[in-house]
């Protein structure tokens, strides 16, 4: 019998980036669970081993959702971010992401952070 399989869970509206972000992932052997950023009920269950957070969608505000993520989950938090400010590196931290990945990027990319913040 194989070992369960860590869980990412992903809060993202776009379709199109959820299955992306799903498949790279899935390669990482992680389980993926897409949630919608605007319904969240925390803490999440079973613990995640990786969140990934959209900062700009369009019912939510990742600040505010890390924030409450931060203070259930000590697991690594990644915000993704298309807004191509430079702040958002320095208030995505205090907001509780472990890292952040700014769009547009590669799925490597994807794969490169999340290998990082997993050897922390």
């Amino acid at each position: 019998m194989s070992e369960p399989r860590p869980l990412a869970v992903i809060f993202e509206d776009s379709a199109t980036l959820a299955l992306l972000m799903t498949r790279a992932l899935h390669e990482l052997g992680f389980a993926v669970q897409v949630c919608d950023p605007a319904a969240v009920n925390l803490p999440l269950q079973p613990e995640p081993a990786l969140i990934c957070v959209e900062l700009l969608s369009s019912n939510s505000n990742g600040f505010k959702l890390l924030r409450q993520l931060a203070l259930h989950h000590g697991c690594p938090r990644v915000l993704v971010s298309a807004s191509g400010r430079s702040t958002d590196q320095h208030w995505g931290r205090r907001a509780g992401a472990t890292a952040v990945l700014m769009r547009p990027f590669t799925l490597k990319q994807l794969q490169g952070c999340v290998m990082k913040e997993q050897m922390l």
